[in-house]
């Protein structure tokens, strides 16, 4: 996994932990096991995994009365970068104000005149089936639930941070966790692995 250590590897997708300081306690991250540069590309067999690495991780969260967001941020595709699915649990009472505030920040964003429709319900439609391959988008889910997508127009606008800076807000974290978080100590990593093995996910 590039920057990210694996926990559990599937035919087609594995999860782990960041290299980088995490936000939360639980913060980790999906990847496809071939090169993707969208999860749009990814084929069904993809996202048949996807969606239960998915279910899994949310149902083991919602054990620990933890709501669950996916991040997606498929930028610069023309620099072929392997794609990564951040996924951070909050606690529910934070979760149940981010729909909220994600809807706002989309709105916000950007060009003021886009060409594309500015905010794009996946709650209605698949991600899949919501975005063409080829356009850079963002990307947030909440749990499994679908959420909101978005067709970036300006690449320079839009901060690769967008999606961890509007959770961090609400979760009052350190500006440096989520704008450029440093990287994990040995120990840090290990520790982060060990949360996980304690939690024992059972994979759909």
């Amino acid at each position: 996994l590039t920057n990210t250590s694996s926990l559990s590897s599937g035919i087609n997708a594995e999860y782990g932990v960041p290299h980088l300081k995490s936000m939360t306690k639980f913060q980790c991250q999906i990847v496809p096991v071939d090169h993707i540069i969208a999860s749009v590309n990814g084929d069904e067999d993809f996202w048949d995994e996807l969606k239960n690495t998915k279910s899994s991780l949310v149902n083991s969260f919602a054990s620990k009365k933890l709501d669950t967001i996916f991040l997606e941020s498929a930028q610069n595709l023309g620099k072929r970068h392997h794609i990564v699915i951040d996924c951070i649990p909050v606690p529910m009472d934070e979760g149940a104000l981010l729909p909220a505030y994600f809807k706002k920040e989309i709105m916000d964003c950007d060009v003021e005149w886009a060409q594309n429709k500015k905010l794009i319900d996946t709650r209605k439609k698949s991600l899949k089936r919501s975005i063409p391959q080829g356009l850079p988008f963002f990307s947030v889910e909440f749990g499994t639930d679908g959420g909101f997508a978005h067709v970036i127009e300006d690449e320079r606008l839009f901060k690769r941070y967008f999606g961890l800076q509007i959770v961090g807000g609400v979760l009052d974290c350190d500006v440096n966790l989520w704008r450029n978080p440093a990287k994990e100590t040995p120990e840090g990593l290990k520790y982060k692995k060990r949360v996980f093995e304690k939690l024992s996910i059972k994979f759909c």
